[in-house]
């Protein structure tokens, strides 16, 4: 089986508004215009209420980690996630009250649950990923 250099995400009309956010250096989460809910990940409806009526609000970026995982060794024969080993992904808990996940972009030891971080673009070959840093 060929490595493959990158995964690459499917984008849809749900997502796009996202990705294309990201690009844009803004970190968009869907809210609902019916009960106010944030959501991630991008869904066709609102979680809580059902609702269709949802939009994209540009999020502060700032928050507290919530859990993370550590990446000793990558098992999707991505070549360019092997060469960052050791590299964490972070679920943040966000000032609005909802979770994302993305690359911790730090020394991963000094990682740590509660830890204040902001989000930061974060460039690959095909586009842009949420990355978080530390805020201190």
């Amino acid at each position: 089986m060929a490595s493959q250099e990158l995964p690459y995400p499917e984008l849809d009309p749900i997502n796009q508004k996202y990705f294309d956010g990201l690009k844009d250096g803004a970190l968009l989460v869907q809210r609902c215009g019916e009960c106010g809910n944030f959501q991630f990940y991008p869904r066709p409806i609102c979680v809580r209420c059902g609702s269709l009526n949802l939009e994209y609000k540009k999020v502060s970026g700032k928050g507290k980690v919530y859990s993370y995982v550590i990446i000793h060794r990558v098992i999707s024969n991505s070549e360019y996630f092997k060469k960052m080993v050791p590299y964490a992904v972070v679920s943040v808990e966000l000032e609005e009250g909802i979770r994302v996940y993305g690359l911790y972009v730090g020394e991963v030891s000094s990682l740590s649950v509660g830890k204040e971080v902001k989000f930061k673009p974060y460039s690959i070959p095909w586009g842009v990923i949420p990355a978080f840093e530390s805020l201190a």
